[in-house]
């Protein structure tokens, strides 16, 4: 997770009410110098800055990119480190004195939670987090201040630390995702999707799904914020298990879409063996995927066409998602376009069906 996006970034004021140093003997900062990471101890840390054990001296002044984490080999999983960037103030004997570089808004708070002792607080897990949640709050801050002081309620408040932790994944994602657009400071999303999604999404217990509502909020994001279309598919999302996630994900990314009119895209369907769907699934209950199934279809996201026999519940079966079912897992990838561009579906021709002439939808230019 990265805290800086472009001219977002300030240096924080001293905060002497907030700024008490502590030591976290098992928290390490790796530098990212020339090709290959390096790692160094930190002798204490405090919420505007922190002291790094090492024999590098930059100039007063420069900034440095790091990441926190436990003192090991450098961490894979985002949720178990946090990167970060840190001015240089002074040097010292062993090392040198950095005063953290965090965007606008972003009101980190080491050590003032009132269920932990001293002792926990200087965890690193416990550090992290609290970096993880002012990032997440900062970024809800600027997208949608109007959400702000809810969640902010929610997330350190309101949900267990299970959803806490879900909601967090979810925010930091979609931050990154629209990291990348050119106007991503521009970006406004409405109060309502916003705290919908935190309370809705922290019940997500599988990444897949917690990547289904970050794309989801990440395309709430728009340069009037007022649109609120993505309603009805969080409306959606809400009523899906992690096990109905994998069913669509796997028939929309698997099944051969085409335009079936000018503006509606829709696909054919996959024969998937009841090995197929163990694996997609990670369940062995024949029985229960087939009720899965016929939710999804309920839901009118997917069309399944069952074969069985009387020694296994599932055959094979035939699954396609349905135009409504390719649109919600498109905006819920993070794309906002038309879903037949996300597909990558060409609107004037559709697949040949054997035995049948090719059909041709005519563009607006040549009717």
């Amino acid at each position: 997770m990265t805290f800086v996006n472009g001219s977002s970034l300030k240096h924080s004021p001293p905060d002497r009410r907030r700024s008490e140093r502590r030591n976290s003997p098992e928290l390490a900062a790796y530098l990212w110098i020339g090709t290959l990471p390096q790692q160094a101890g930190i002798r204490d840390i405090s919420s505007t800055g922190v002291y790094l054990v090492t024999r590098e001296r930059w100039a007063p002044g420069d900034v440095v990119s790091m990441t926190l984490q436990r003192k090991g080999p450098l961490e894979g999983h985002f949720e178990r480190r946090v990167a970060v960037q840190a001015r240089a103030v002074r040097w010292g004997e062993d090392g040198i004195a950095m005063s953290f570089v965090l965007p606008t808004g972003m009101d980190l708070r080491l050590w003032e939670s009132p269920l932990k002792s001293a002792a926990e607080q200087t965890e690193p897990e416990d550090i992290l987090h609290e970096f993880r949640m002012a990032g997440a709050l900062a970024f809800l801050g600027r997208v949608s201040p109007a959400a702000a002081d809810e969640a902010g309620r929610l997330l350190r408040e309101g949900l267990s630390n299970f959803r806490v932790a879900s909601a967090m994944a979810i925010i930091l994602t979609a931050e990154k995702m629209i990291s990348f657009a050119s106007n991503a400071d521009g970006l406004r999303a409405p109060a309502s999707i916003v705290l919908r999604i935190v309370e809705e999404g922290s019940w997500a217990d599988a990444e897949p799904t917690q990547h289904l509502w970050a794309g989801l909020l990440a395309t709430s994001c728009t340069l009037n914020g007022r649109d609120e279309s993505n309603l009805s598919f969080a409306n959606l999302l809400c009523q899906l298990t992690s096990s109905h996630v994998r069913i669509l994900s796997a028939a929309c990314t698997k099944a051969t879409k085409f335009m079936a009119g000018l503006e509606r895209i829709s696909s054919r369907p996959i024969q998937l063996t009841a090995r197929d769907m163990t694996q997609i699934t990670g369940s062995r209950d024949l029985i229960r995927i087939h009720r899965e199934l016929e939710y999804l279809s309920d839901l009118g996201l997917l069309t399944t066409n069952v074969r069985s026999q009387s020694f296994s519940p599932i055959e094979s079966t035939d699954i396609a998602p349905t135009s409504l079912g390719l649109q919600l897992f498109a905006r819920c990838s993070g794309y906002r376009g038309a879903a037949q561009e996300f597909y990558g579906v060409s609107r004037s021709r559709l697949p040949r069906i054997p035995g049948e002439p090719e059909l041709v939808v005519p563009d607006e230019a040549s009717r």
